[in-house]
């Protein structure tokens, strides 16, 4: 015999935090940038003042934001074509006198960008020593977390 008895239905209630709503909403994305050959006055030494000397920069920048759509304005999303420009920009401004401030500076430009998370980045100087092909730094930044209490 069957029971005319209906089986209780159950909703969950959760709270989400804007993290993970963000994960939801939105997507995660690295722009990677190889090999950017870069003619740039760069060292300590008096050779490294009259002359500019190759760069290559190699970048990875971590971003999150909606999947682009066929009529998204460039200007919504991280563009490679923008952040190889201020790179330039960066190189051309004045001399550079360490490529650890090099990369210190394209790391803080990339990270201004509110989208961005992450940056890996490369520079190195290609035929600074005979007995390398090139020599340089790598780093990794990230944004702090920022913590938000609520009622505190």
């Amino acid at each position: 015999m069957l029971s005319s008895r209906k089986e209780p239905r159950f909703a969950i209630d959760f709270e989400c935090d804007k993290q993970s709503l963000k994960d939801i909403t939105e997507r995660k994305w690295s722009i990677v940038i190889h090999d950017l050959l870069l003619h740039c006055k760069i060292g300590v030494y008096p050779h490294e003042f009259v002359h500019t000397q190759k760069v290559l920069v190699n970048l990875e920048c971590d971003y999150f934001a909606p999947s682009p759509q066929p009529n998204t304005d460039v200007s919504q999303i991280l563009c490679y074509d923008t952040l190889v420009k201020a790179i330039q920009t960066i190189a051309a401004k004045d001399h550079i006198y360490f490529i650890e401030n090099f990369v210190e500076a394209i790391s803080d430009h990339c990270l201004s960008d509110s989208r961005v998370q992450k940056v890996k980045i490369s520079a190195m100087k290609v035929n600074a020593l005979d007995a390398a092909k090139s020599v340089g730094v790598k780093i990794t930044r990230k944004k702090r977390a920022k913590v938000i209490l609520e009622g505190y």
